[in-house]
């Protein structure tokens, strides 16, 4: 026997449950947007940080070094909102050649560090806590190369 209560009963329990599932799902997507985001930005520090330090191994001194790694961060630039472009930490740049003559057991290297900003584009908050102050996240990688110089005979 057919009873109309019950019918309109189901049908406000379906939307009840929909709704419930659609705004979990809504979450859900925030989350996946913003780990896609800080995925992408850590990928770019990464290779824009090696590519930087492989750049500053081939110079011959120190100031020719750090230009060629800043160089290198500039086919990492940004036109993102949400992703700052690398850029090279001077303060922590090393380029140890030591003098031509390294001591015994020792190469010299080089050690470059870079930082990339990150602004989260959906702050979703996970286990009460946030990414960062002001919604943002700093990656930083520091990459260590070999100086090598060697010459070319013709």
């Amino acid at each position: 026997m057919w009873n109309p209560q019950f019918s309109q009963r189901q049908k406000g329990h379906s939307i009840i449950e929909l709704s419930t599932m659609a705004l979990l799902f809504a979450v859900l997507a925030m989350f996946c947007a913003d780990v896609g985001i800080l995925l992408m930005g850590s990928s770019t520090n990464e290779r824009a940080c090696r590519d930087a330090c492989r750049a500053a191994a081939q110079a011959d001194n120190y100031a020719a070094a750090l230009k060629m790694a800043q160089a290198a961060t500039q086919a990492y630039k940004s036109s993102s909102g949400f992703i700052s472009s690398p850029a090279v930490d001077s303060t922590s740049f090393v380029y140890q050649d030591y003098a031509g003559s390294p001591p015994p057991d020792t190469s010299p290297f080089v050690s470059v560090t870079t930082n990339t900003n990150i602004k989260v584009p959906i702050p979703v908050f996970i286990w009460a806590v946030g990414y960062g102050k002001g919604d943002s996240v700093t990656f930083r990688k520091t990459y260590n190369f070999p100086i090598v110089k060697t010459q070319l005979y013709l």
